[in-house]
């Protein structure tokens, strides 16, 4: 933790007073030993001078072991605003990515050594959106050898697109109520063929600072996660599947990845009934017969409304290419005058954006 935040005052101040200065000793060196495939490996970072076009603070990395001897330039170091560095994550050896502007973005990349070879294949992926909703989203790929200069682009093509990015920052609760302070809700984060995810919050004081239980619920029950090291892992082109799985990473820090198939297996053994409700943020919200704008009704729910979300219809190709639209919830409110009313809402409903109220 103190390399990391280390490097990110490193980040700051290389950016803002960073003049090449002659370097003829090895600065900030760090060591590592790690088993790999049953071998020991020597991993070892140091910054020092050379000529480079990408690196204003560049780094060596070297690795010794049975049958492989490298010597790595233009891999990790600082450039601009963006930092790499070697650092070990659940016990493996790993590049850790950090970008300071405009989205916070943190990465961790672990290193496999394969044919005397470094290589990368996995990415996940912490982001800071502009909403100050904190993402995890991991990619695996087809395996890459990290070579001199991999740090020049290297690292930034393992980054997918979010498939989920529009449903994220849409994502919107204000204290607009004394009495929901400490009111528990939900929020949805994205959804695989009948299987809904959502994250539960205690209490707005534990929303402001992405404290939650992540949730997956079919229309009957839902099933809690008790591990925060849980990562939505994103298929290689958003068009064919795009959100397709979680990685966990259990106490021990293995990692394992777990498709719908086996997210659906864990849901249908669970005993507890789905209670997935919220509370609506919009000043005025019209209620629909069906999930589209043809089915208005002459009712409407107000701000502070807390609702049960029996139900998600989500256009996923149109959610992630427009802000507002593709999301609608069918949702049940207790009424004093008319009793349970089941109807259905646009996904604003929850947030401060400016609903359609158009046939579109």
């Amino acid at each position: 933790m103190q390399k990391i935040i280390w490097l990110i005052f490193m980040l700051i101040i290389s950016t803002v007073c960073y003049a090449k200065q002659p370097c003829s000793h090895k600065t900030f060196v760090e060591n590592y030993h790690f088993n790999l495939n049953a071998q020991s490996y020597k991993f070892t970072s140091y910054y020092c001078d050379y000529e480079t076009e990408s690196f204003s603070e560049p780094a060596i990395l070297e690795v010794h072991g049975k049958n492989i001897n490298k010597s790595l330039k233009n891999v990790i170091g600082i450039k601009g605003m963006i930092g790499i560095i070697l650092s070990k994550w659940n016990n493996k050896p790993t590049f850790y990515y950090v970008s300071t502007p405009s989205d916070y973005t943190q990465a961790f990349i672990p290193i496999m050594i394969k044919d005397n070879n470094l290589m990368v294949d996995c990415i996940y992926i912490n982001q800071h959106l502009k909403n100050y909703m904190e993402t995890k989203y991991s990619y695996c790929g087809e395996p890459q050898i990290v070579t001199d200069g991999f740090g020049d682009e290297g690292f930034e093509n393992l980054f997918p697109d979010f498939y989920l990015y529009n449903v994220f920052y849409n994502i919107f609760f204000d204290e607009t109520k004394e009495s929901l302070s400490y009111k528990q809700f939900d929020v949805f984060i994205g959804q695989i063929d009948d299987i809904s995810f959502y994250r539960r919050y205690s209490s707005i004081k534990n929303y402001g600072v992405n404290k939650y239980t992540l949730i997956m619920a079919n229309k009957d029950y839902e099933y809690h996660f008790k591990k925060n090291q849980i990562f939505q892992r994103m298929a290689s082109d958003k068009n064919i599947g795009g959100f397709i799985g979680l990685d966990i990473i259990d106490s021990k820090g293995k990692i394992t990845f777990y498709d719908k198939t086996a997210l659906a297996k864990r849901l249908n053994k669970s005993t507890i009934k789905r209670n997935i409700k919220s509370y609506i943020q919009q000043e005025k919200i019209p209620l629909y017969d069906e999930h589209n704008y043809n089915a208005p009704t002459n009712m409407y729910l107000v701000r502070n409304d807390l609702v049960k979300i029996l139900d998600v219809y989500w256009d996923e190709k149109r959610s992630t290419q427009e802000i507002n639209l593709g999301i609608w919830f069918k949702v049940s409110y207790k009424s004093k005058d008319q009793g349970e009313i089941v109807k259905w809402i646009e996904g604003v409903a929850f947030t401060d954006k400016k609903p359609i109220h158009s046939t579109k």
